[in-house]
């Protein structure tokens, strides 16, 4: 059991340091500026938890819920998802992470349900964020397992 949470705190470490690299890439090449997953959790922060303003803590959560939240939530459940593979239930699991994020995160930063309150470009950037973390997270954990 314990192997199992460290392979998911480990494989979400690094799923979330490839979306973050992702991030960092669309936002220096000025695509979607309007549009930072970062500051929506900066001010989900401020509104939930009344933290103060700043994309550090931002990033914090970002990593905190990637590697700790998620990571772990993947380790304990990732036998009970469906896929034939780690990679496949890892996709899942990023879908469902999506969901959550999706009726929770958005709604608590003001944007409403699925983010709607951004345009169509959230939920779909989203989504397609939580898909590449989803497959390099049951990657990551797969490959871990096997060592």
């Amino acid at each position: 059991m314990l192997a199992r949470l460290g392979y998911g705190m480990v494989a979400g470490l690094v799923a979330t340091l490839v979306i973050s690299m992702f991030l960092i890439l669309r936002l220096s090449a000025g695509l979607m500026p309007w549009y930072n997953p970062i500051e929506i959790m900066n001010l989900t922060a401020q509104r939930a938890l009344g933290t103060p303003s700043s994309i550090y803590v931002g990033w914090t959560i970002h990593f905190v819920v990637g590697t700790l939240i998620w990571g772990t939530l993947f380790g304990l459940f990732e036998s009970d998802l469906p896929g034939g593979t780690d990679t496949r239930r890892g996709l899942a699991f990023g879908v469902i992470a999506w969901l959550v994020v999706m009726v929770t995160v958005f709604p608590l930063a003001g944007s409403g349900f699925f983010g709607l309150g951004f345009g169509l470009i959230a939920p779909i950037s989203t989504l397609l964020g939580h898909i590449v973390f989803g497959l390099v997270l049951g990657a990551t954990y797969g490959w871990l397992r096997r060592l």
